[in-house]
């Protein structure tokens, strides 16, 4: 995979220079992620494995079914895509314009676990406390994980922070041995 993300990052870095100097940033993020959604369609895929499909015919294809959905370059994206054999990095090219545009934006993405289903005073509450510690606006993927016993666990990026009970009891039980 290290491969698809080599080759797909001056894709999304071409992308993501065309859509902050005009001020695209959400629409762009938008079509990619339609484009990514119509290529990664079961029957998408299945035609496109068709031994007999041209590069043309995918193009065709392709730009038929994202339709008026996409502008001008996005189109022209897709069409440097097929010919030059790249369908396959798109995925990898959404995920890495995403990371740009939340760098310029300054926001990062939270992944809480919790016990038991957050008030949405709870949650602005841990919000502010993860945006004063990481200095950036943080956005959550909240999800209920019972086995926690009581408490949240946060990550963001490669930092985690276990408020659980049943991390302080796994931290207890490695002290003791």
């Amino acid at each position: 995979m290290a491969e698809l993300v080599t080759i797909a990052r001056p894709y999304a870095a071409a992308a993501f220079s065309y859509a902050r100097a005009k001020g695209l940033l959400t629409q762009w993020a938008d079509m990619l992620a339609f484009l990514d959604a119509a290529y990664r369609d079961d029957r998408m895929q299945a035609a496109l494995a068709n031994p007999q499909l041209t590069k043309d015919a995918a193009e065709r294809m392709l730009l038929s079914v994202c339709g008026d959905k996409l502008d001008g370059p996005a189109r022209n994206l897709l069409i440097l895509l097929v010919r030059n054999g790249r369908l396959d990095a798109l995925p990898q090219i959404r995920s890495l314009y995403e990371d740009m545009k939340a760098d310029a934006e300054n926001v990062v993405e939270a992944r809480v676990d919790s016990a038991f289903p957050l008030s949405d005073e709870q949650l602005r509450s841990l919000l502010a406390k993860l945006e004063a510690r990481t200095k950036r606006k943080v956005t959550a993927a909240v999800t209920v994980v019972p086995e926690l016993i009581g408490g949240v666990k946060v990550q963001i990026g490669d930092e985690v922070w276990d408020a659980s009970v049943r991390g302080q009891l796994e931290g207890m039980a490695a002290a003791l041995t």
